[in-house]
């Protein structure tokens, strides 16, 4: 299992039924939605996204490159627009989207996301949302598939909260999922995987596959104070004792 969409969900595009169908599910639990709005999605998300219950007012999915030049406009999806364009350089203005969808591209590096974050912290209005699809370091069902690529670009929670604590994000809503194979989970229908998903909750609450999360924006970034030692207190306390007593003589 290399964490790659292309090879996790199901060939037929009209299956209504599988992973694809449980994570359209889940996203529009978080965002109900999108009227009026504007979005873009990153990644492998063509599959994924909730479109006929978002609405938003206008959608482009975004195609991330790693070498090639930016190319704007690129194809259209449906009644979306398709661009390509660089990690680093997304080309938009900045502030000028209120909702953000990326699901995890494999060919990534963990360098290359930090990127990302920078592209969408500008991308993304003041009041703006992301939801992230990130692998989990623990998520056991991988060990089934490819256990040679089991550390390849995954995260920790701990790891990823502090990566986008200093790319000034902070997270609204944290959820495992995907806890079981996905051979199984797509031939099962919405109703059985949330049945399953629920057992995965109850019985191995830390291993789901996945990271679901929904970031907002910090327009500062956090005052840090470093917490005084204990010691230190200590021997500030008896040197004021000390002078009191001295001059109270």
């Amino acid at each position: 299992m290399t964490y790659d969409f292309n090879s996790i969900l199901p060939q037929s595009s009209d299956a209504k039924h599988g992973i694809a169908t449980y994570i359209q599910y889940k996203l529009a639990q978080i965002w109900p939605n999108l009227y009026g709005l504007s979005l873009l999605t990153l990644g492998q998300t063509t599959t994924l996204t909730p479109e006929t219950i978002w609405y938003p007012s206008y959608h482009i999915h975004g195609q991330l490159n790693t070498n090639n030049p930016i190319l704007y406009n690129a194809m259209s999806i449906s009644k979306q627009q398709a661009c390509c364009f660089l990690i680093e350089s997304f080309p938009f203005q900045e502030c000028s989207f209120d909702r953000i969808v990326y699901i995890y591209d494999d060919f990534i590096t963990k360098d290359q996301f930090e990127q990302l974050l920078r592209s969408c912290w500008k991308t993304l209005d003041d009041s703006g949302k992301i939801i992230m699809l990130l692998p989990n370091k623990l998520g056991w069902w991988s060990l089934i598939d490819n256990l040679s690529l089991r550390y390849r670009n995954t995260f920790l929670m701990q790891k990823l909260n502090r990566i986008l604590t200093q790319h000034l994000f902070r997270i609204s809503h944290y959820e495992r999922v995907l806890y079981f194979p996905p051979k199984l989970m797509n031939n099962m229908s919405l109703r059985s995987n949330r049945i399953l998903e629920f057992l995965g909750l109850f019985f191995v609450p830390f291993l789901g596959g996945y990271h679901l999360i929904e970031i907002e924006k910090n327009l500062c970034a956090p005052i840090t104070v470093a917490p005084l030692k204990k010691k230190y207190i200590l021997q500030s306390e008896l040197s004021k004792s000390s002078w009191n007593r001295k001059h109270s003589s």
